[in-house]
């Protein structure tokens, strides 16, 4: 860590009150070069000990405020509607089937949580089979009883899926949702 040693940090701080106002510390209030608008308390010399006086320094703070430019606050992005969809997700046929087919895997070793999120990518693409498929990983009475993975049934969440999966085209998705609903 190094250390700035000042033999008078008055006289540096003068400096730098000079040079907030715009005034070199040689300059004197009459220079032609001081802004008329400057008041006559902003540009006074230092105090015989060279350290500003709290008002020498309000004023100075007054005077660099009113000099600023005004800044124009950016525009707020424009708010997206609520009920704005993602884009659909572009997947090849190959890829989809990869998908699905590793997803069922991953759900027969009951890797349920690798399963969810390769099937949210298949159903991203608004695939009805996926979709349906998801919302069944989410459902308590497709999962059963709790077991020790934590694989913790979330109807809100396959309620959600299966209204995709509907929406898909899916005929197995609204028949869940009906049997949901009663």
């Amino acid at each position: 860590m190094a250390t700035l040693s000042v033999p008078n940090p008055f006289a540096l701080f003068a400096n730098a009150r000079a040079s907030l106002i715009g005034v070199a510390a040689s300059e004197t209030p009459a220079s032609p070069s001081a802004p008329a608008a400057r008041s006559a308390a902003a540009v006074q010399a230092p105090t015989a000990m060279g350290t500003p006086t709290r008002d020498e320094i309000a004023a100075a703070l007054r005077s660099a405020h009113q000099n600023q430019p005004e800044m124009l606050q950016p525009a707020a992005a424009t708010p997206q509607p609520a009920a704005a969809t993602p884009p659909v997700r572009q997947i090849d046929a190959d890829e989809l089937a990869t998908l699905l087919k590793r997803a069922k895997d991953s759900i027969a070793v009951g890797d349920i949580a690798a399963a969810r999120l390769l099937l949210a990518r298949a159903a991203d693409a608004q695939d009805a089979s996926a979709a349906l498929l998801l919302a069944q990983t989410y459902d308590p009475v497709v999962l059963g009883t709790p077991d020790t993975r934590s694989i913790t049934p979330d109807p809100v969440a396959a309620r959600g899926w299966y209204q995709k999966a509907a929406r898909f085209g899916s005929q197995a998705a609204q028949q869940r949702l009906a049997q949901m609903q009663n």
